[in-house]
């Protein structure tokens, strides 16, 4: 439970980054996240070519790393790349709401899922935290100026289930990207000729 309190912390940390992707001028977020990015995969290279690199590395992350990190790319770096990835690929709004799906909602599953999770999958998740995550994900945003509403369904939903599910690959990556293209979809939708005739299907 630590353990995985002090990765969750280290998520919601991360609400920094969309933070200065709203406020800062793209070129200046932009270089932010790519010398976050790059500093990330530098850091992999090093530890594994690197003898003295992995001792130090290993020293002061092994608390926090999962079994399969310890070998492979760790979630940190799959999350600054995924971060990057969606500031150069998304609107701003989208953008940051992708981020905060992955910073807020991926905790909050955890979180919740740990101290109140009574009703477990066969994987191991709980429904809780999976209502939990649901819950941030829609709210994250509703509360973001310019993401329209058919955005804030796709891309929360979106997010939610892809932390939830069993699915291959690194969460971070499937909760930032995936999130955020179902919130692209959605603003898609919202722009598009037949919005109008989804909005009155929905209604």
């Amino acid at each position: 439970m630590r353990r995985e309190i002090n990765r969750k912390l280290l998520h919601l940390a991360t609400v920094t980054a969309p933070l200065l992707v709203w406020v800062l001028p793209r070129p200046y977020s932009l270089s932010l996240l790519g010398g976050a990015a790059a500093a990330a995969l530098a850091v992999e290279w090093a530890r594994t070519n690197v003898r003295w690199a992995r001792y130090h590395f290993l020293r002061r992350a092994r608390p926090m790393l999962r079994p399969h990190e310890r070998r492979r790319l760790s979630g940190a770096t799959y999350m600054a790349v995924a971060y990057l990835a969606a500031h150069l690929l998304l609107p701003r709004p989208l953008a940051v709401a992708a981020m905060l799906y992955n910073g807020l909602g991926d905790a909050a599953a955890a979180l919740v899922g740990k101290r109140w999770g009574r009703h477990r999958t066969a994987w191991g998740k709980s429904w809780e935290g999976a209502l939990a995550a649901l819950a941030v994900c829609l709210g994250v945003g509703a509360l973001i100026p310019g993401v329209p509403w058919p955005a804030v369904v796709l891309g929360g939903v979106a997010a939610a289930l892809l932390e939830f599910l069993p699915l291959p690959g690194d969460d971070n990556l499937r909760v930032t990207l995936g999130g955020g293209g179902g919130a692209w979809v959605g603003a898609w939708l919202a722009h598009s000729p037949g919005s109008l005739v989804l909005s009155l299907a929905l209604h």
